[in-house]
């Protein structure tokens, strides 16, 4: 029987874990170990679009009902009329979430300055416990592999004029291509006339520099005439895209594959593996989970591959992509929950030609 749960990482991963487990089953001892402080929390939002995850819906911090995307030639607006992109602040989510593990007795070790897993034990700062499960939700992209990082920063900014669509997000505003970032773009989302996150995105061989990113922010909006504004908040990160998995049977969330490969959506992916590993760690099983069919992680490699062979194509690959593919079709694909037939149509939209050169790298 499970009775002691040990979790290495309190970031998204770990602690919803530790709520499902608490959840299944609330006698159990559930105890979390990370290297950064309780406090304060990520500055970052994380966003999806929603299908109905109607326990987020206090702490959502804004929905659009359309999206948008544009590249040097191209443009298009998508209606969102069952699964509005939505955004939550990261400060409210985690506020909540560790509000309930406090209610339920987790146990919570900060500021450790080396924790390390063997077997059914954790090493902590010159101490050791043993526990009935270990469960390693912590990443360091510092020492990760992948194909492709996305790494990403913005800031809020605030107008004195209205200059923005409060109902539509800008999802990728397509830059030019370079050798070191294959795709590169803009990603607004506004939450009122005057406000909105402005931010720069790449996919990239290695994460790029906040200050490379924030410069773009800002040469976008002097490009718009946007000049007088006030900036606030802002967030960064860097996401494996493609992740080089290790043999790790205790891994959960980044490490067990919960990024989606050609998108680095995982908010919505770390929720379901959650409960999944909750459930598997209650019955006693072991706590693997595949979340993507083979077929799309077949399909994301190969676009990864082809961004990674032929950098200087990826703007056109993209652009290709998401100009053709039809909105019934891409929306579920860009979601993750896309059907074989919806996926196919999304890859047919991208220019064969470009894409047969990229992977032979001709």
């Amino acid at each position: 029987m499970v009775e002691r749960v040990a979790i290495r990482g309190a970031g998204l991963t770990g602690l919803s874990v530790a709520r499902e487990l608490l959840r299944a089953k609330p006698d159990l001892e559930v105890s979390l170990f990370d290297i950064r402080p309780r406090y304060p929390h990520p500055q970052r939002t994380f966003c999806f679009f929603d299908y109905g995850e109607t326990e987020l819906a206090p702490v959502v911090a804004h929905r659009w009902k359309n999206v948008r995307f544009q590249g040097s030639c191209f443009e298009r607006r998508v209606e969102l009329p069952s699964a509005p992109y939505t955004m939550i602040a990261g400060d409210a989510f985690f506020d909540t979430i560790l509000s309930e593990l406090d209610v339920s007795g987790a146990r919570f070790r900060w500021d450790c300055k080396r924790i390390e897993l063997d077997n059914r034990m954790i090493h902590v700062d010159g101490e050791s416990f043993t526990f009935d499960y270990v469960v390693d939700a912590a990443f360091d992209p510092s020492v990760a592999s992948s194909t492709l990082w996305q790494s990403f920063a913005g800031i809020w900014i605030s107008t004195e004029s209205p200059v923005f669509d409060p109902t539509t997000a800008l999802l990728m505003d397509i830059q030019e291509s370079s050798q070191d970032a294959p795709a590169s773009f803009m990603y607004v989302l506004p939450t009122s006339p005057r406000e909105a996150l402005v931010e720069h995105t790449t996919f990239s061989l290695r994460p790029m520099s906040e200050s490379y990113h924030l410069s773009r922010c800002f040469e976008w909006l002097e490009r718009r005439g946007i000049l007088s504004y006030e900036t606030g908040k802002g967030e960064r990160g860097a996401i494996p895209m493609g992740l080089h998995r290790k043999n790790n049977d205790f891994a959960v969330g980044t490490n067990a594959g919960i990024v989606r490969p050609a998108t680095g959506y995982a908010f919505l992916a770390a929720l379901h593996s959650a409960k999944l590993v909750a459930k598997n760690i209650v019955s006693n099983e072991s706590i693997a989970t595949n979340l993507y069919p083979w077929w799309l992680g077949i399909g994301d490699h190969l676009f990864l591959r082809a961004l990674r062979n032929s950098p200087a194509r990826g703007a056109e690959l993209l652009s290709g992509m998401l100009e053709g593919a039809a909105d019934e079709d891409m929306i579920p694909f860009l979601a993750g929950k896309a059907t074989f037939r919806q996926a196919l149509s999304v890859w047919l939209a991208v220019p064969k030609i470009d894409m047969i050169r990229a992977l032979t790298s001709l």
